[in-house]
């Protein structure tokens, strides 16, 4: 028994030495909180395709989809500590644990799409991965998560509908803000459990994208969708820092290519899908409520760029990111 016990620690010794050595053959599992079909998951899938293809499958990627390795939160943790090898994460969760990411989950800060592809190119990727590598997370590519809106149990037309709803946010004192500004009661709830809050009446409401809403049922029970576009917040595709360190030059560059490429792939899933998503609603009779004039929702921000944008570092981000054409 003992000689088996020495064999079987020996051969387990030996895969971690050779899982960590660059070159030889690795086995990475990747996290993602979407479906499988999900812009994101295909995304990830096509991600790891390409790594496989361009190391001629030294390196070969798992992405385990629908939240199967825990929630977002439990997962950054694993991710830091090196569990999880590389993951698609919403920015907001780092807010507490790296500053930059404050600014661009601000709210009504970019003016569409293509200016926070722009941002994400230049000021803002740097600063945000930066502060990433600081807590153990090297980020690779930025990925499209839409415009963020209202979606509730009864309508909401003016910031003045919202007093006094409890609305599900991420677990972000800088989300528990924006609610706040708004006159809301901020819910932080795990994504997992908002279908059935908003059925038993525990939240009267959540915000999120179009494909977010569509794809989790959500509008079968919160019937209004309102149109604020209050946050267009990048997700990011990492790795963790133990696993990266483990790469070879070569191999880095193939990785960090790779990661590119699938960003591509996963933006053009992205705008096909949000139009899908809100067509499928609509069908199924769900209230579409047009906000045109968002300058009552964004005044009521000041207080919260105040407190989020205050330290000089985190001011120029903001100016620089204004500034991008």
């Amino acid at each position: 028994m003992l000689t088996r016990f020495r064999t079987a620690l020996l051969a387990a010794v030996a895969a971690v030495g050779l899982s960590a050595t660059p070159g030889l053959a690795q086995e990475w599992r990747g996290w993602n909180i979407h479906a499988a079909d999900y812009p994101n998951g295909r995304g990830m899938d096509r991600f790891g395709e390409l790594v496989a293809q361009r190391t001629n499958n030294r390196i070969r990627l798992r992405t385990y989809h629908s939240a199967t390795l825990g929630q977002q939160d439990e997962a950054i943790q694993q991710m830091r500590l090196g569990a999880i090898d590389f993951g698609n994460f919403n920015l907001s969760p780092f807010n507490n644990l790296a500053p930059s990411t404050n600014v661009v989950t601000l709210p009504f800060l970019f003016r569409d799409v293509g200016h926070s592809h722009r941002v994400m190119a230049g000021v803002g990727g740097e600063e945000i991965a930066r502060d990433l590598d600081g807590i153990g997370i090297i980020a690779l590519a930025w990925y499209d998560a839409g415009a963020r809106s209202m979606y509730t149990r009864r309508p909401v037309r003016v910031p003045a509908d919202l007093q006094g709803m409890k609305i599900r946010v991420q677990t972000s004192d800088l989300w528990i803000d924006i609610m706040r500004a708004l006159g809301a009661n901020a819910t932080p709830l795990p994504f997992g459990e908002v279908f059935t809050s908003l059925q038993s009446g525990v939240i009267d409401g959540a915000e999120n994208n179009w494909p977010s809403y569509e794809s989790t049922r959500h509008f079968e029970v919160a019937r209004f969708y309102t149109t604020t576009e209050h946050s267009n917040v990048p997700e990011v595709l990492a790795v963790s820092r133990q696993r990266w360190a483990r790469l070879s030059d070569a191999d880095k560059a193939i990785v960090r290519q790779a990661a590119l490429d699938s960003a591509t792939y996963q933006r053009e899933l992205w705008a096909a899908r949000e139009t899908e998503s809100r067509a499928r609603v609509t069908a199924a009779g769900v209230t579409v409520i047009e906000i045109t004039d968002r300058t009552p929702w964004s005044n009521l921000m000041a207080p919260v760029y105040a407190k989020y944008a205050a330290d000089p570092r985190l001011a120029r981000m903001v100016q620089a990111i204004r500034e991008t054409p």
